[in-house]
C-alpha cells in the first residue's frame, strides 16, 4: 500500500479525535481556531503534493536531505548521535558484503534492546508499578530500546523481537513505545505476516493503553475521564496546543523548537508548565516557520515518497511520520525521515549500495 494512503488514514483518524476533543470539552481546550485549522489542512495537503511531485524534483535534492538529517542528529544529544551512528555504521556494512556483516550489527541492536530497559529495571524504575516514574531520566532507557527495535524491525521482521520489545513498552507505560514497535512490524512484514501480528499486536497495544490510562489515573488522582473520553481528550489537548503555538508563530515564526533539545518540555514552558506538552504534526511548523512552514510540508512528503523506493526505509519514514501526527516534529523524528529519504534515494540513484531488497 502507498505510503501517502497509510499516512492519510492515520491522519484522518486522529483529526477527528482531535476535532472531536475540541467539541466534547470545549470549557478546557477551548473554542476551535478557523484559521488554524485552515492551516492545518493546507500544510497536510502540501505533503500530499510533495509525493506526488517528488520525481518531478532534481535528484540533487539527495544533498539536502544528507544536510538536514546531520544536522538534526546532531542536535538531539546522545540519544540522537548514537542512532545516527548506528543508521551510519548499518549503511557501511550494507555497502561491505551486506550478510555476515548485518548480521552481526542485528544481532547486536537485538542485545541493546533487551539490555537498555533491563538497566531501568535494575535501577529500580518500574512504571507499571510505580507510575510516577515514568518521568525521571531513566525512562529514555525505555525509548531507546524501543527505537532500536523499530530500526531492526524496519530492516528484518522478527517475531520474537517484536514481543520482547511490546512487553518492554507495557512496563514502560509510554504508548509511544508500543505503537512505533508496532507500526514498524506492520509496516515491514508481508501481508500475511501482517495478519498474525495484528491478532498479536492490537491487544497488546490496547493493553499498553489501558496501562497508562491506569498510569494516568495514578499519577493524577483528581483524573476523572474514562478510558475512552481520556483518549479524545488526549487529542483534543495535543491540537489545542497545536493552536496556542500557531498564535505565537505567526506570521514569521519564531525558530526554537525542530533543533531544541527537549522541545516537548519547551512547549510546556509556554503554558508555564513544566511538563512534557505534544503539539501535532502542524504545531512545530507554524511555531518555527510561521506561514513558510507549509513549505517544511511539502519538503516531507517528498522525502516520504522518495523512503518509500526501498521497504526498510518506507518503513522507518512512516512510522516517525505517523508518530509525529500526535507528538509533533522534533530532530530525533524528522532526522530519521530525511535519513531515511537520504538513503532510499541514494541506493536508487547508485550513490550508495545495492538496493536492499
Amino acid at each position: 500500500m502507498r505510503s501517502d494512503r497509510i499516512f492519510a488514514l492515520f491522519l484522518g483518524v486522529y483529526l477527528l479525535l482531535a476535532l472531536l476533543g475540541k467539541i466534547m470539552f470545549p470549557g478546557y481546550l477551548g473554542t476551535l481556531n478557523p484559521v488554524a485549522l485552515f492551516y492545518a489542512l493546507l500544510f497536510s495537503l502540501l505533503i500530499f503534493l510533495g509525493y506526488l511531485f517528488s520525481d518531478k524534483l532534481p535528484k540533487e535534492r539527495l544533498y539536502l536531505y544528507l544536510v538536514v538529517s546531520t544536522l538534526m542528529g546532531a542536535s538531539t544529544g546522545i540519544l540522537g548521535i548514537v542512532l545516527s551512528l548506528s543508521i551510519l555504521l548499518g549503511g557501511i556494512f550494507l555497502m561491505r558484503n551486506g550478510g555476515t556483516d548485518i548480521r552481526h550489527a542485528y544481532y547486536a541492536g537485538f542485545v541493546l534492546v533487551i539490555l537498555l530497559p533491563l538497566i531501568a529495571i535494575v535501577k529500580g524504575v518500574i512504571p507499571i508499578l510505580e507510575p510516577h516514574m515514568r518521568y525521571t531520566p531513566m525512562k529514555n532507557l525505555y525509548f531507546a530500546s524501543a527505537i532500536f527495535a523499530t530500526l531492526l524491525l524496519s530492516y528484518k521482521p522478527n517475531i520474537y523481537l517484536f514481543l520482547i520489545a511490546e512487553a518492554f513498552a507495557v512496563i514502560s507505560t509510554f504508548r509511544t513505545n508500543a505503537l512505533i514497535v508496532f507500526l514498524a512490524y506492520i509496516f515491514r512484514a508481508g501481508r500475511e505476516e501482517a495478519k498474525r501480528v495484528l491478532l498479536l499486536g492490537v491487544p497488546l497495544i490496547l493493553l499498553v493503553f489501558l496501562v497508562r490510562f491506569y498510569a494516568t489515573k495514578g499519577t493524577y488522582a483528581i483524573w476523572k475521564l474514562g478510558f475512552i473520553q481520556t483518549l479524545v481528550y488526549r487529542a483534543g489537548f495535543s491540537y489545542m496546543v497545536y493552536e496556542r503555538l500557531f498564535s505565537l508563530g505567526m506570521p514569521l515564526g519564531r525558530f526554537n523548537i525542530l533543533l531544541n533539545k527537549y522541545p516537548r518540555f519547551f512547549v510546556a514552558s509556554l503554558f508555564g508548565k513544566s511538563t512534557s506538552y505534544t503539539y501535532t504534526l502542524f504545531g512545530q511548523p507554524a511555531y518555527d516557520f510561521g506561514i513558510f512552514g507549509l513549505m517544511e510540508g511539502f519538503l516531507v512528503g517528498v522525502a516520504l515518497r522518495d523512503a518509500e523506493r526501498v521497504q526498510t526505509f518506507k518503513s522507518l519514514a512512516l512510522v516517525f511520520l505517523v508518530l509525529a501526527i500526535e507528538n509533533g516534529f522534533d530532530a530525533l523524528n524528522f532526522g530519521i525521515i530525511m535519513g531515511s529519504a537520504f538513503f532510499s534515494l541514494g541506493s536508487r540513484e547508485g550513490v550508495l549500495w545495492k538496493e536492499i531488497r
